[in-house]
């Protein structure tokens, strides 16, 4: 799309395309940040969308994001309530290998990388969960883990 067509586009939707975002989510700062991403999203479309279906296309987007927003809430609201969630450990042996790990992740100094190390290894989040709960990238994420995993083996081998 040309720069005219998006200005234009946000001039005529933007309001619209809040209040609608407004309706979906109940947040009014999270619809005004989505509708910003929807015109950021409008920018980067390659072919060339109609004036007449610009505003449908728009609220496609908004939907689409709303909904991506709801799935990630759902999954922090998900992982917060088993973090939170005690754990009571009447298998001796498990509680001993959870000992056993605590004491290998205690050796890592950077506390970035050990909670990166923690929730891989003890908590089981994947790549792509573990970089969503900390804000960083995945590539971060296993750099993290490399580096964290070369430490340990220093310390524990030598």
């Amino acid at each position: 799309m040309n720069h005219s067509q998006i200005n234009d586009a946000y001039i005529n939707y933007k309001s619209e395309i809040t209040r609608y975002l407004s309706q979906i989510l109940k947040q009014p700062q999270d619809a005004e940040d989505l509708t910003q991403e929807c015109f950021i999203r409008l920018m980067n479309v390659t072919s060339p969308v109609p004036d007449d279906r610009i505003l449908y296309y728009l609220k496609r987007i908004a939907r689409n994001l709303a909904m991506d927003s709801f799935r990630r809430r759902t999954r922090t609201l998900r992982r917060d309530s088993r973090l939170e969630t005690p754990t009571y450990h009447v298998d001796t042996h498990q509680m001993e290998i959870n000992e056993g790990v605590d004491e290998i992740v205690s050796h890592i100094n950077n506390t970035e990388h050990r909670k990166i190390l923690e929730l891989r290894l003890i908590h089981g989040y994947s790549i792509k969960e573990t970089a969503e709960i900390v804000n960083r990238s995945e590539g971060m994420i296993k750099s993290s883990v490399f580096h964290a995993v070369n430490r340990i083996r220093a310390k524990v081998i030598s």
